[in-house]
């Protein structure tokens, strides 16, 4: 991302983390009011549904544009293909241009303008290949795919855009499940995604877009090495379907299948425990995603009962153990409980970002004002300016 577009991005940060603490009380109006003045908002910002609306104006805008084109000059094959290269080049110029500008870079245009140009030049590389360079079908869709990892992944980082990292990981592993023991470079390449992109989701030096892909990237690195490893997907061939080459259907070995039902029923524990101890609620929510599609499994292999009986069993069972905690939280001393507490910090659940707000405040100095030499308010932090050394 260019500088002034991190800068914009951690000011957006602290500005809708100060507005989670307003609806839940933790600060009052005037600081509220300290903290929009110290961090002035310089982006113009239209509401989701406005900027939903503009992606699809604009991606209709292209399609149309590329159709009348196409039905104007008669392209084909080499034509068709120079007509998908220079669309995607033009959305790649609008897109640059878009992003480096205040009014206009949250909008949605510079969102569609740049999902279009990444997929145009893909669509354009794609039948280069099999037209003109007459390459095999699987050979093509192998280059594509490793094109896309990298293109998605390119602009990801550009624009940041975390939807474009999520991209690139499911390229990449569409990829990896082509080529031979794809099942077990899905485990590989999950476990060093994990690892590589749980490093740096507090990282000061990232901006709050980049470390937000960090977290895309960790729940795709688990489910790449949950399916990877699911009983069920062995025993269907869900990977090895996926690969260039038929595949011989034989049954797994009992020593696979005893190691995946171990794999199974270890890794949504792990992770949720891994979410428990790190605090982050991210994990918290896949590592229970991932007992329940454990609870499917075992079903799909032991039928104990209908699998709506199951799952209304299960369901109930978390909301009662919801509800133990909660009221065990609440009546803990000081209402807490290894360091975890019933009070929601913020009122809207969608706004929490406790553990990135740090690394933004330590990495961005607000204009100077005033207000850097007042105390005494909002229970008595202060801003920290020109390196933040003091807190909220």
């Amino acid at each position: 991302m260019r500088p002034e577009s991190a800068a914009w991005d951690r000011v957006a940060e602290v500005r809708a983390a100060a507005d989670g603490w307003l609806h839940a009380g933790a600060i009052d109006k005037a600081t509220f009011d300290r903290i929009g003045a110290a961090y002035p908002e310089p982006c113009v910002t239209p509401s989701i549904v406005w900027r939903v609306l503009t992606m699809a104006i604009v991606t209709a805008i292209i399609i149309c544009t590329l159709g009348a084109s196409w039905i104007a000059v008669h392209a084909k094959d080499s034509g068709l293909q120079l007509l998908f290269a220079l669309a995607a080049a033009v959305c790649l110029v609008v897109t640059d241009r878009l992003e480096a500008s205040p009014r206009h870079a949250r909008r949605g245009t510079a969102g569609a303008t740049s999902f279009w140009a990444v997929v145009l030049l893909l669509l354009a590389l794609g039948l280069f290949l099999a037209d003109t360079m007459r390459l095999r079908f699987d050979d093509a869709i192998d280059i594509v795919l490793a094109a896309g990892c990298v293109a998605w992944a390119a602009s990801s980082w550009r624009w940041g855009n975390p939807l474009f990292a999520g991209l690139s990981a499911v390229s990449l592993f569409l990829f990896l499940g082509r080529l031979a023991w794809g099942r077990v470079l899905w485990v590989v390449m999950g476990a060093a995604l994990i690892l590589l992109a749980a490093r740096w989701l507090d990282a000061a030096s990232l901006p709050p877009s980049h470390r937000r892909s960090m977290t895309i990237l960790v729940l795709l690195g688990i489910a790449a090495v949950y399916v990877a490893i699911n009983t069920y997907s062995l025993d269907r061939h869900v990977l090895e379907d996926l690969r260039r080459y038929v595949w011989n259907r034989e049954a797994p070995s009992p020593a696979l299948f005893a190691l995946s039902w171990l794999g199974t029923a270890l890794i949504p524990p792990a992770v949720l425990l891994w979410g428990i101890r790190a605090r982050r609620s991210f994990l918290i929510d896949a590592g229970i995603v991932l007992v329940g599609l454990s609870i499917v499994t075992l079903r799909y292999f032991v039928h104990i009962a209908p699998l709506w009986v199951v799952l209304t069993i299960s369901g109930a069972a978390v909301v009662v153990l919801a509800s133990w905690l909660e009221r065990a939280l609440r009546r803990a001393p000081d209402g807490e409980i290894g360091g975890f507490t019933a009070d929601a910090l913020f009122s809207d659940e969608r706004r929490q970002r406790v553990l990135q707000i740090g690394p933004v405040i330590a990495t961005f100095t607000p204009p100077s004002t005033p207000l850097a030499e007042e105390k005494g308010y909002a229970g008595g932090g202060r801003f920290g300016g020109g390196g933040a050394s003091e807190r909220f």
